[in-house]
């Protein structure tokens, strides 16, 4: 008789505590994963059903001066963040597996690019022409060289002038 009082009470029990309502998960809740944390250690609460934060990604050896040029002194870049690299015509980017990817941010330079420089201050290889001076002029753009109007090539190659009101 007591073996099956007790075991009423048992089935009453998982009875009830499988009614009772189970906690929902709202992410909303989840606190953002701090950055000051360098080893990724921290996991957001809101009642256990926040996923833990990702660990940062180790910048390579190739990479540490850059990494702590732009305030990743630890040499550990929290997942999300990027940083710049190759006179910024690169950038790089900590992923939540713990991997860090750079991809280049210059535009492909078409292949049948004649003559190739620098321009502009953004560092981006250009199609470009020469002057005599060897000064680059970005291509498919006109300039003035004395008193003579010169256009580059889309192409880039030699700069071709000519005096104002003179037909091509």
């Amino acid at each position: 008789m007591a073996l099956t009082s007790a075991l009423r009470l048992s089935l009453a029990c998982l009875l009830l505590c499988s009614a009772a309502p189970k906690p929902t998960c709202d992410p909303s809740a989840c606190t953002p994963c701090p950055e000051e944390d360098p080893e990724g250690t921290t996991t957001p609460t809101a009642a256990g059903c926040c996923p833990p934060c990702p660990p940062p990604c180790a910048c390579p050896p190739y990479l540490e001066s850059d990494c702590e040029m732009q305030g990743f002194a630890s040499g550990r870049v929290p997942a999300g963040r990027s940083f710049y690299i190759d006179f910024a015509r690169k950038l790089c980017t900590c992923h939540p597996a713990g991997d860090i990817t750079c991809a280049p941010l210059c535009p492909p330079l078409p292949p049948a690019c004649r003559a190739v420089g620098s321009p502009v201050a953004d560092g981006c290889p250009r199609c470009v022409c020469y002057d005599e001076e060897e000064v680059a002029v970005p291509a498919g753009t006109v300039t003035t060289r004395g008193s003579q109007i010169c256009t580059c090539p889309v192409h880039g190659g030699q700069l071709q002038c000519r005096a104002p009101g003179s037909e091509e």
